[in-house]
């Protein structure tokens, strides 16, 4: 087992926008460079407006999944895969216990267990 498999890792992905949040006309108010996500305050609604500051984040991983147009930061099932689900199959291949732990848009906990397979 290569000692970088062998810690946790923590991953952010931005999905798409629904269909509602598109007939509204919402704005992304997320960003991702690297392995940094940036949180801009949601626009104000009012005219003296007290704007905060941006607010970063740092992850092992950030996915941006917003818009398939954006073909160089665009991050598709394969490219999230291959950084997070190809180490974790194959440490379980070797016997060696694995677990993702995911948390979905819907609100809805996914928890998977991985083990090791019997030979």
């Amino acid at each position: 087992m290569k000692m970088s498999d062998s810690k946790v890792k923590v991953a952010v992905r931005v999905r798409p926008m629904n269909r509602r949040e598109i007939e509204l006309n919402t704005k992304c108010i997320l960003e991702m460079e690297d392995n940094q996500t940036v949180l801009h305050p949601p626009p104000s609604n009012t005219k003296g407006e007290n704007r905060k500051t941006p607010k970063v984040f740092a992850f092992d991983y950030c996915f941006w999944s917003m818009d398939e147009s954006n073909v160089t930061q665009y991050a598709g099932q394969e490219v999230v895969f291959k950084c997070l689900g190809e180490g974790i199959l194959e440490n379980a291949f070797q016997g060696y216990n694995a677990c993702v732990f995911a948390y979905g848009q819907t609100g809805n906990l996914i928890l998977s267990f991985l083990e090791p397979m019997e030979r």
